[in-house]
């Protein structure tokens, strides 16, 4: 007996939902990104306005100074959606959890000078609650800002900043024996110790600022843009100077996740630029007013370098060229 099984190719009748097909039309497949971004927010039929803000409708472009043609431009080059997201991070944090092993297995902690170790609690620790002051900060941006691109990459982020703090305090259990009072600590550092403060109240200052795209540019173009390239690059670059090559194992993980980061960061600011002679003008007048601020909220920390205004100096500069080959003008 022959049994012969014919295959039979079923044309659907459209590729995508009807909200993206209208966008890029019904013959073209669309990513699954594409299908969780373009229009998943929704503009209509609403029953009532915020209470606590009546002025505004539940979504509303006017919560913020920046104006857009379509806040859909402002995709994430990434192309980050739950299940590409939750896959990144999860190899991200396998290759990083084998450094952790390592070291912990070689004993490689015992190798570290007492002088260096404490400065790595003393420089490091209070970090924790710069972290998850930016995470507080986007989630603001993830309640305020218009868009599902813009919404949906800004909740990633946000949890990405929890994982951070996270990681900090992996590292600093580690390197203490998991001694908690190093936490303590670095909490008590952030409260009182003088050379946080300058940091510790642009971060709280930034908490009650209610226009998204500002917040934006404050916390994950400009705070970052100082925080992370001294206090974790420039720092871990001191400790190997010192020959302490445990710290700059354990924090990589944190320099390639930004260097991924920029990479959205770059690309809506750069969008927003390009969308208006305005945009430029109050996204350059904005980031010109924070990096002042964070001039002077780092003198004090960067005191583990023999030359901190001239590190200073040197990040400002980099991220000014960043932020101008992005179409600011600065």
């Amino acid at each position: 007996m022959e049994l012969n099984i014919a295959s039979v190719e079923i044309e659907p009748k459209r590729h995508t939902f009807g909200n993206v097909a209208r966008r890029l039309g019904e013959d073209r497949p669309a990513s699954r990104y594409e299908e969780a971004m373009y229009d998943a927010q929704p503009t209509e039929n609403f029953h009532y306005r915020p209470q606590w803000e009546p002025e505004f409708e539940i979504y509303d472009k006017k919560r913020t100074k920046i104006k857009m043609n379509d806040w859909y431009d402002l995709l994430d080059p990434r192309k980050f959606h739950y299940m590409s997201y939750v896959s990144t991070r999860a190899n991200q944090n396998a290759a990083n959890e084998q450094s952790f092993d390592f070291i912990d297995k070689r004993g490689l902690v015992d190798f570290i000078k007492k002088e260096n170790l404490q400065k790595v609690f003393d420089f490091l620790t209070p970090l924790r609650h710069y972290e998850y002051g930016a995470n507080m900060n986007n989630l603001t941006i993830v309640d305020r800002v218009y868009g599902t691109a813009m919404m949906s990459a800004s909740m990633f982020h946000a949890e990405d900043r929890l994982g951070m703090a996270q990681h900090i305090t992996k590292i600093i259990l580690l390197l203490s024996n998991n001694d908690v009072t190093k936490l303590d600590e670095g909490k008590e550092a952030w409260l009182d110790d003088s050379k946080w403060q300058g940091l510790r109240k642009a971060v709280e200052d930034s908490l009650v600022e209610k226009d998204p795209i500002r917040l934006f540019v404050k916390q994950n173009i400009v705070f970052d843009g100082f925080i992370i390239p001294l206090m974790i690059n420039e720092f871990s670059k001191y400790m190997a100077n010192h020959e302490e090559m445990v710290l700059p194992m354990l924090s990589e993980f944190i320099t390639s996740w930004y260097e991924e980061t920029a990479k959205w960061l770059n690309s809506v600011i750069k969008v927003m630029a390009l969308e208006s002679d305005e945009n430029k003008e109050l996204l350059s007048k904005w980031v010109k007013e924070d990096i002042e601020i964070m001039e002077k909220a780092m003198e004090s920390l960067v005191s583990f370098s023999n030359n901190p205004k001239e590190l200073i100096d040197l990040t400002k500069a980099e991220l000014i060229e960043r932020l101008n080959k992005c179409g600011l003008n600065l």
